[in-house]
């Protein structure tokens, strides 16, 4: 592989957090605290024509991420998502934000990457102040990157129309996505293929910071010392995600409130168990 490429931009645009069942996973959410959309059909663009992804998704959103809650309905073993929905439900897409999709899939491919191509994708809105059919281009980081998960570049052509949180906010006081922790037998390997993405803006031996934003690689162990085993969870993956709230005492009585058991982490962070949120662990922060 030639030198790391550089795109427009690069953060946590989204996470994507994958299961069977829409429903169960909406009130999953609920019950931890969150504000979910109303679920839709996710829509491709087949010869022009919107066609459906056979998923139906809802969405956990903030001012500048959100989370997809995707409920996959296709038994196609060609669906984009069935190889990591084979492992195990949970949180399996990273969409990193790009301000060109196009731009930034010829910058891949100038360095000798295998590229899979950009397509079209849309939603409609039908949350916040502001309705319409949002729309964005994407497209699958190449397989040499990595396999903990779905990787993704991704364009927004209407973000003033995604990322539209609830008037009144979530009830655990959620404020947007800050992090994701990687499971891989060789984190100081994955942490260098991934820096091969743009925005890398710091560095440590176990993480990537874009601005504010995190990836932490954890070894089985490291994570099982700090979080406990999580029996049907194998390297590599991505074991988790960050949220940033706005009091922990908040979020850990809005969570206790609805009966899910909430975990002190030695660094003074909440987190709950991948059991009670759809096979990701799931971590507050107040920092």
């Amino acid at each position: 592989m030639k030198s790391a490429p550089q795109f427009q931009s690069a953060a946590i645009d989204h996470l994507g957090v994958v299961g069977r069942d829409i429903t169960i996973m909406i009130d999953a959410y609920v019950r931890l605290g969150f504000s979910p959309t109303e679920p839709v059909p996710l829509m491709g663009m087949v010869d022009g024509q919107p066609t459906p992804l056979g998923q139906d998704s809802a969405h956990l959103i903030f001012a500048d991420s959100y989370v997809e809650l995707s409920g996959v309905t296709s038994t196609d073993p060609a669906h984009h998502l069935a190889p990591w929905l084979k492992r195990r439900k949970g949180l399996h897409i990273l969409a990193l934000g790009s301000d060109d999709a196009v731009a930034s899939h010829s910058a891949l491919e100038s360095h000798g990457l295998d590229v899979p191509a950009v397509q079209d994708a849309g939603r409609h809105v039908t949350y916040g102040t502001h309705h319409g059919d949002a729309a964005f281009k994407w497209f699958k980081a190449p397989d040499a990157l990595g396999n903990e998960g779905f990787v993704c570049l991704v364009e927004q052509i209407t973000p003033e129309l995604v990322f539209q949180p609830p008037e009144n906010g979530h009830p655990n006081g959620a404020l947007g996505v800050t992090g994701v922790t990687i499971l891989s037998d060789s984190p100081a390997e994955s942490l260098k293929r991934f820096e091969a993405y743009p925005g890398v803006t710091g560095r440590t031996p176990h993480s990537l910071s874009f601005g504010h934003q995190t990836l932490s690689f954890l070894n089985p162990k490291e994570l099982a010392d700090q979080f406990g085993i999580f029996d049907d969870m194998t390297s590599p993956a991505f074991a988790g995600f960050t949220m940033r709230v706005e009091n922990l005492e908040t979020t850990r009585a809005a969570i206790k409130e609805a009966g899910v058991t909430v975990h002190d982490h030695e660094n003074g962070d909440l987190w709950v168990n991948p059991t009670d949120a759809c096979g990701t662990l799931l971590i507050f922060s107040a920092k």
